[in-house]
């Protein structure tokens, strides 16, 4: 079972807390900058569900989700 792991571009300012933090490090930074000029966390493994990158996120710019059908990233624009 994979998570969804979704990352608000938006508000996500690169500060590779989450890719720190993940105990399964499959979140890197990406190559690309999003909106606001930053890099922002990509999944490159299957997520475990362990929310570790959306308790430590200072920004609160990710959510996981985990359900039997799960196991990739959506990138989203929230607006707040």
């Amino acid at each position: 079972m994979g998570c969804d792991v979704i990352i608000d571009k938006n508000t996500c300012k690169g500060c590779g807390i989450c890719v720190t933090m993940c105990t399964k490090k499959v979140l890197k930074l990406s190559d690309e900058l999003g909106p606001k000029g930053y890099r922002y966390p990509v999944l490159i493994g299957e997520c475990i569900g362990c929310k570790v990158c959306e308790l430590f996120c200072p920004d609160f710019s990710i959510i996981v989700i985990c359900s039997s059908g799960g196991g990739g990233i959506e990138e989203a624009a929230i607006d707040r």
